[in-house]
């Protein structure tokens, strides 16, 4: 590049340097005028200054490298020779990663990295530090490649064939299950055998509407699934049943219960009611009367608030008295579950730095034991970084970077 005299030798140094970075980020221009005119900002870049550059020069620097000295790329700047500027690049793109927000307040040190590179914080410290002796290109690009910020560009992905790539999407999820899903199997089995009701509540995102549904699915032939929300009312159940036992509904509601109860009496059939608490007050009482005059088993599931409801609201008393079996009300899915959620839904192809107890605990705090934060939130971005940079490994720090950058969950 060749530029007008109004530029030192080291803003030319800044100038190339800030252009190789924005070269290496691929920043669009509303990344990097901090504020500046475009045109002047294009000018400076291209070595076209007709004035000093300094304040426009100084601050994109800061921009891309903090307060990393300009003068670190000078030949007097405390670098063993082995350094090229390539290399004083990457020490000054590490140390500017390590102090960005989404990794500083995770405290990362150079006995993290070290740690995760099988090596010494000493050795970590020399190559940060430009003191290491022998070439350290490839140790450099291995400590950024632990700290690199999560790629937002939608970039091709070129590595990985497209039917090899697992693809997550809200309602094709592939099933995986846990030990929720094995209590809601017992509590179904429980209202059919007993012919009585079954109730499971639990904290949203644990995956009981997906256990509802699973079970559902594998007993078909005699399982009647109603999906119930804010608006579900007596009426929309009694349709549900009608349509499912293949009954023309009626105008009259005691009509439909009496044709409900004859088509199901003796079919040792279970309805399942989801989301229970959001319906109406009244909804759950026709399933009461099914129950009783046709022999057939009822399982509720909902959220937190269905426990309170059938507990300590008189409104449901009657429903009370005929439960057979209520497990305990759950918060949280077990740390168990979402290791198994984890390797279930990327089915064993992203590698797992850490695969102790340690790491999972910490993982279940991270998300707050819920599986719909880990299930449809993050996996969804891990699977997308690892097929963007497969020697990439799932740890606390992709994480963090995930969830403060994409899910505004802050570490």
């Amino acid at each position: 590049m060749n530029f007008t005299e109004h530029y030192s030798e080291l803003q030319q140094k800044q100038t190339n340097l800030v252009n190789a970075e924005i070269e290496f980020y691929n920043l669009g221009p509303e990344d990097y005028t901090c504020g500046f005119n475009l045109e002047d900002v294009k000018t400076v870049l291209a070595g076209k200054s007709p004035i000093n550059p300094k304040k426009i020069i100084n601050a994109i620097w800061e921009l891309c490298f903090g307060d990393c000295d300009p003068k670190a790329f000078s030949e007097e700047c405390g670098f063993t020779e082995v350094y090229k500027d390539d290399d004083k690049l990457m020490v000054a793109r590490i140390k500017k990663r390590m102090r960005e927000n989404d990794l500083k307040g995770q405290g990362i040190t150079s006995a993290d990295l070290a740690r995760k590179m099988s090596r010494t914080a000493g050795f970590v410290s020399q190559l940060l530090n430009g003191k290491y002796t022998a070439n350290p290109t490839q140790h450099l690009h291995d400590i950024y490649a632990h700290v690199s910020p999560i790629d937002t560009n939608e970039v091709e992905v070129t590595n990985i064939a497209e039917e090899e790539r697992i693809r997550l999407r809200y309602g094709e999820y592939p099933f995986v299950e846990t030990s929720i899903s094995k209590t809601i199997n017992v509590s179904c089995q429980q209202a059919r055998e007993r012919r009585r009701v079954s109730v499971f509540a639990g904290q949203a995102g644990l995956g009981k509407s997906m256990a509802a549904k699973q079970y559902a699915e594998q007993h078909s032939d005699d399982t009647i699934l109603i999906e119930g929300s804010e608006l579900t009312t007596v009426t929309e159940i009694l349709e549900t049943l009608c349509i499912a036992l293949s009954i023309t509904p009626k105008t009259s509601g005691s009509r439909n219960v009496k044709a409900i109860c004859k088509a199901l009496r003796g079919s040792d059939k279970l309805i399942i009611l989801d989301e229970a608490d959001k319906c109406k007050p009244n909804s759950l009482d026709p399933l009461r009367t099914i129950s009783d005059q046709a022999y057939v088993g009822v399982m509720l599931i909902g959220n937190l608030e269905l426990d309170e409801l059938i507990q300590t609201n008189p409104r449901y008393n009657l429903i009370r008295s005929r439960v057979s079996f209520f497990y305990k009300p759950l918060g949280e899915v077990p740390v168990d579950d979402l290791k198994s959620i984890f390797y279930g839904l990327t089915k064993n192809t992203v590698p797992v730095e850490d695969d102790s107890d340690t790491f999972w605990n910490w993982l279940h705090k991270r998300v707050e034991g819920n599986a719909r934060t880990l299930g449809d939130n993050l996996i969804p971005h891990v699977l997308t970084q690892f097929y963007k940079y497969p020697e990439r490994k799932f740890n606390q720090t992709m994480v963090n970077q995930i969830l403060t950058t994409y899910l505004n969950k802050p570490y």
